[in-house]
Parts: structure tokens; C-alpha cells; sequence
């Protein structure tokens, strides 16, 4: 019990500190805005409004300040309840993440979530069948406890004598990134004969980016890949992803509203990467952040079976059903 304690403290100590680092670096963020907007509004001639900076004294002040809040409020969380468990804290962390996730990278956050294939003891050397459940952005391994997919596992357990592990990741990361850490997680996994892959939203690009970059390197895991499962996967991308990309562009429309487009700027690779549903590195390096044309698509894996289920806000059986803003 007691090195339980410690572990829980530990745990909530190193989450506390992270959320610390990031509150620092979203307050100079918000400062760098204002300074940016002051300068611009002091000097309407010049091209950029940070070439005039007033009072930087004063923005240093503030700078601090933010620094030192976000030190107060990581220990006062931590006084409050040093026992609390971290239950609940994996669901905020998974938001963190999905919105800031290259951030925590950046700058070796300890509040990161590294990727992880849950539970995480070997696979049942006796299964035929592994399925692997990826989830969606903001999200963790708790968005599959629900009564289907209990359903689903125990018909997948009786009939495919089937494994099941779930997969935990940064979803803030670069789709091609996150798939490559999946790559390379399977190829160093003990697998049985038939690995069945089910991902929600962003879950789906990951599993398609690691299935090339897996080919692409030959490696063995994936001629055991059967079937892979799309629920709600935007492989056309996200309208609202890139309605919002629209918008920050035009707030680059006037010096006034530039600085503005630096916060909008700081969310997570992986939510840009959902503009056109990226699942490779080419389709977005050496591109600016705020492309509005899509690079050429990747092709589905010829060599898997693929199940695509996406909902609709139309009536069934409309000739022409829409999408859910998310998903075309």
C-alpha cells in the first residue's frame, strides 16, 4: 500500500509539473499576442507589429508572473489532495494531448502520453487472433468501454479465440509519426497468426500510416494484418479542421489581427494533420502550417480487408447523405 501511495504521488507530481510547464508556455504565448497587438496598434506603419515592441519590461513582468501562477496552482492541486487517485486526470491528460501534443514533445514534458499497448503484458501465446483498438483524438482506451464492444470482444473471444489489447497514444502527434511508433511497436511484439486492427477517427489514419510505412520497410507484422476496421475516419479530411484553418488564415488578413493567429497556430499536428487526413510525412513536410490545398492521397492497403462506417445526419435512405461536419 505504501509504495502504492508513493507511486500515486509520484504520478500526480510528475502530471502537476507538466501542467505547470505547459500553463508557462501558453501565458508567454498570450503575452507574445499582446505584445505583438500593442506594437501593431503603436506603429500601423510598420509591416509586422512585433518590429515595435513597447515596455518590454513590462511583458517580462507579466511573463513572469504566468511562470510563477503556474507554479502556485501546480503545488496548490498537489496540497490539496496529495492522495487523489489519477483516474480521472488520464481523460484531461488525453485532451492535453490531443490539443498541445507536439508541444509537451518540444519541450520533454513529462505530461506526454508515451505510446503504449494496454494491457501491457505479453499476447496470449495461445490466441489465433489479436485485435488492437485505436482511438480517436483527445481520447484513451477508456472511449471503448461500452456495451458493443464488450459484445464485440466476447463474440471475437469465442469464435477467433481472439486477443485484446488496446493502444494509448499522443494524439497531438503527426499522424505519420504516431504510425510509425505503431510500426515499429508490432514489429517488436510476439504475434499470433491474424491481427485485426479497429480505429475510431484519427485511430483509423494511424493504423492505415502504419500499415504503408510498414510495407514500405518489409517488415513481417503486416502480412499478418487480416482486417482493418474505420469508424468515423476521416480519410478525406475534416471540414471543421479545415473551416478553422480558413478562419486563422484570415486573421493574417491585418497586422491587427496577425498576432492572433499565434495561438491558433499552437494546436497539435495531429489536428492539422485531419485537415486532408494526412497518414504519411511527404503529404505535410516542407508545406506551411496553414496549407489550404491537399497533397495527393495514399491509396488503401490492397492486401487488407477494409470496413469503412461512418454516421450521417440524413434520413436512411437518402440518395445523398451528409456527413457529421467531421466525417464526409
Amino acid at each position: 500500500m505504501k509504495k502504492l501511495g508513493r507511486q500515486a504521488g509520484h504520478n500526480m507530481g510528475r502530471n502537476v509539473g507538466g501542467l505547470a510547464q505547459l500553463v508557462t508556455r501558453f501565458g508567454n504565448e498570450i503575452t507574445q499576442v499582446v505584445q505583438d497587438i500593442h506594437g501593431a496598434v503603436a506603429n500601423p506603419f510598420s509591416l509586422r507589429g512585433h518590429d515595435y515592441t513597447p515596455a518590454p519590461m513590462v511583458y517580462n513582468l507579466v511573463r513572469y508572473g504566468f511562470r510563477q501562477a503556474g507554479n502556485l496552482a501546480g503545488m496548490a492541486d498537489l496540497l490539496a489532495d496529495p492522495q487523489r487517485e489519477l483516474r480521472d486526470s488520464l481523460d484531461l491528460q488525453s485532451i492535453i494531448n490531443g490539443i498541445f501534443g507536439q508541444l509537451l514533445v518540444e519541450q520533454n514534458n513529462r505530461y506526454a502520453l508515451p505510446m503504449t499497448l494496454l494491457p501491457k503484458a505479453p499476447p496470449a501465446p495461445e490466441a489465433d487472433t489479436l485485435v488492437i483498438f485505436l482511438h480517436g483524438l483527445c481520447m484513451n482506451e477508456a472511449c471503448w468501454n461500452s456495451p458493443a464492444t464488450d459484445a464485440f470482444c466476447q463474440w471475437a473471444r469465442q469464435h477467433h479465440n481472439a486477443d485484446i489489447r488496446y493502444l494509448r497514444y499522443n494524439t497531438g502527434l503527426h499522424i505519420s509519426d504516431n504510425g510509425r511508433k505503431l510500426a515499429g511497436l508490432l514489429a517488436h511484439t510476439a504475434l499470433p497468426e491474424r491481427v485485426i486492427l479497429i480505429g475510431h477517427s484519427m485511430g483509423g489514419l494511424v493504423a492505415r500510416s502504419a500499415l504503408h510505412q510498414g510495407r514500405e520497410r518489409e517488415d513481417s507484422w503486416v502480412n499478418r494484418v487480416s482486417h482493418l476496421a474505420c469508424l468515423g475516419s476521416p480519410h478525406q479530411g475534416a471540414l471543421l479542421e479545415r473551416f478553422g484553418n480558413e478562419a486563422n488564415r484570415l486573421l493574417g488578413r491585418t497586422p491587427y489581427s496577425r498576432p492572433l493567429m499565434r495561438l491558433a497556430n499552437l494546436r497539435s499536428d495531429g489536428i492539422r494533420d485531419l485537415r486532408f487526413g494526412y497518414v504519411l510525412e511527404d503529404q505535410w513536410r516542407d508545406r506551411p502550417l496553414d496549407d489550404p490545398r491537399p497533397t495527393s492521397k495514399v491509396p488503401l492497403d490492397s492486401q487488407v480487408q477494409q470496413l469503412f462506417i461512418a454516421g450521417s445526419v440524413s434520413e436512411p435512405g437518402h440518395a445523398q447523405p451528409r456527413g457529421d461536419w467531421l466525417v464526409t
